[in-house]
């Protein structure tokens, strides 16, 4: 045998593996799946109650188990059952990997989420926190603005009625000092002229003519001094 047909041979035999090694890949990751599917649809048939729908999905079942019996029967007539079921295993370990690093991530999401709530939720606290207090302290500042506005107002209510009873009491006292000024100047007019009418009265006695005579009082009015001037004189 030459050494271009022993290259040749090495050649096919290298692909006819490649070629089992692939069909053995293919059909053990299909075996794999049709695994995973029929123990999804076994777990939903035991779920259904007995009746129509769970015969139907029993017979989705069959179907998958079916699949599954056709690839061990062509795996062993190629004989490479050995690598079927190892590609069937890998595959298998591969989902599972996939799904373990699938609920990790979403745990992981969830967690991200969880803090950022807890973090918004804490700044929302210290906001309402700050605003309750900058609330209490406007209210403490009003409060205190209206007892001193209060204190201000009684205050000047107190000044203006001292000032008010100390006007009304001057204002009394001035009253009564008028009044006693303007009686003592009405008993002095009451009196004056009945001093004048004695006088008169003497001075006629005494026979003394008073129409000659001109008072010395306001408007040439006779009074008293004039009566016992004119009769002194007389």
């Amino acid at each position: 045998m030459s050494e271009a047909q022993n290259l040749q041979e090495q050649i096919q035999q290298q692909a006819t593996q490649s070629t089992q090694d692939f069909y053995g890949q293919s059909i053990g990751s299909l075996k794999s799946h049709a695994q995973n599917y029929r123990q999804q649809l076994e777990q939903y048939s035991q779920q259904l109650p007995e009746g129509d729908a769970q015969a139907q999905v029993q017979e989705m079942i069959d179907s998958y188990t079916e699949l599954e019996n056709s690839i061990d029967q062509a795996a062993q007539d190629q004989g490479i059952e050995d690598a079927v079921n190892e590609a069937a295993q890998q595959t298998q370990e591969q989902m599972q990997q996939f799904a373990q690093e699938t609920a990790q991530q979403g745990q992981e999401a969830a967690g991200q989420a969880t803090d950022q709530a807890q973090q918004a939720a804490g700044q929302a606290t210290d906001q309402a926190g700050q605003v309750a207090g900058q609330a209490q302290e406007a209210a403490g500042q009003a409060a205190g603005q209206a007892q001193e506005a209060a204190g201000g107002a009684a205050q000047q209510g107190q000044q203006a009625t001292g000032q008010a009873a100390q006007q009304g009491q001057e204002a009394a006292g001035q009253q009564h000092q008028g009044g006693g000024q303007q009686a003592e100047q009405q008993g002095e007019q009451q009196q004056e002229p009945n001093a004048t009418n004695a006088a008169a009265q003497k001075a006629q006695q005494m026979g003394v003519d008073l129409s000659q005579v001109e008072g010395s009082g306001a408007g040439g009015r006779i009074t008293v001094r004039d009566v016992t001037s004119a009769a002194n004189q007389g």
